[in-house]
């Protein structure tokens, strides 16, 4: 009961806030600072599970670097254009990272593992969460709420059918507590999302069938980025990525299904909804 109110107090004050930047502004500014908080706190808690800090730590934090990097993926597409800046900017992140992987000469030994979790965390976090404000500035806000609905409402509708009918495991040794049944009910909620609020109410040009398409599709992405979370939290040991959300966990706790929703939304409706116009 205290975990459920403490989710519940964080959602009062997190919701509103999403709300008026999703439907509020018209621009998508507020969205892309939201993106870029949320993305790089979730970034951050990645590098602090991945590398974290030792008391040979002498020289400039490697996360400081990183979050820089990060912040510049997540944002600038979308000021500049994702096509033009996108390569070159992925190009100078990766000699960015290998110069500063060079100069950290107490760590030589862990360098080829630091350079992993970087180039990692890079295409992980803020290569995918640069998709969100994009979706509201290319087609809606209405298609960026559906986004989130996509991602929370097969969260919940599978943790409701886990609870209610879960008997067969889906992954033990990643996630002992997901089942097959509740697997199932994600991917009704998230057809509820994308029928309820996208085809009957802020998405007409979504007709059903797609609607269903992108509901299967989309849930099926988004269990596949909770359940790798999960994979990477056994591997470092770890119960949550962080503490920063009470009664959710780290931000990356939060997001990890939404990271790969975005692109399977942004995609789905660039290619099938709207015939590659964006």
């Amino acid at each position: 009961m205290a975990d459920l109110i403490k989710r519940l107090w964080t959602a009062i004050i997190l919701v509103p806030i999403l709300v008026v930047a999703l439907f509020v502004d018209p621009s998508p500014w507020s969205i892309l600072v939201l993106a870029t908080i949320a993305g790089g706190l979730a970034h951050d808690e990645f590098l602090r599970m991945a590398l974290p800090a030792t008391a040979e730590d002498r020289e400039l934090p490697l996360r400081v670097v990183m979050g820089t990097v990060g912040a510049a993926v997540l944002a600038l597409p979308m000021v500049f254009g994702a096509g033009r800046v996108l390569p070159p900017l992925l190009a100078a992140s990766a000699i960015l990272v290998a110069l500063t992987l060079l100069a950290r000469k107490h760590h030589l030994d862990r360098a080829g593992r630091h350079a992993a979790a970087c180039f990692a965390s890079v295409l992980y976090v803020p290569l995918l969460a640069s998709l969100w404000p994009q979706i509201k500035l290319h087609f809606s806000p209405g298609w960026l709420f559906v986004t989130l609905a996509i991602a929370f409402m097969s969260d919940t509708g599978a943790y409701a059918f886990g609870r209610l009918w879960g008997k067969h495991k889906l992954y033990p040794a990643v996630s002992p507590g997901k089942t097959w049944e509740g697997a199932l009910g994600g991917l009704v909620g998230a057809n509820l999302a994308t029928i309820g609020w996208g085809s009957l109410f802020l998405l007409p040009e979504l007709t059903i069938p797609k609607a269903i398409a992108l509901g299967v599709v989309g849930s099926l992405a988004g269990q596949v980025g909770d359940l790798f979370e999960s994979m990477l939290k056994r591997g470092y040991g770890v119960k949550d990525s962080g503490s920063l959300l009470p009664g959710h966990g780290g931000m990356l706790d939060r997001v990890d299904a939404l990271l790969f929703v975005g692109p399977v939304v942004y995609y789905f409706a660039t290619y099938v909804v709207y015939g590659g116009m964006c």
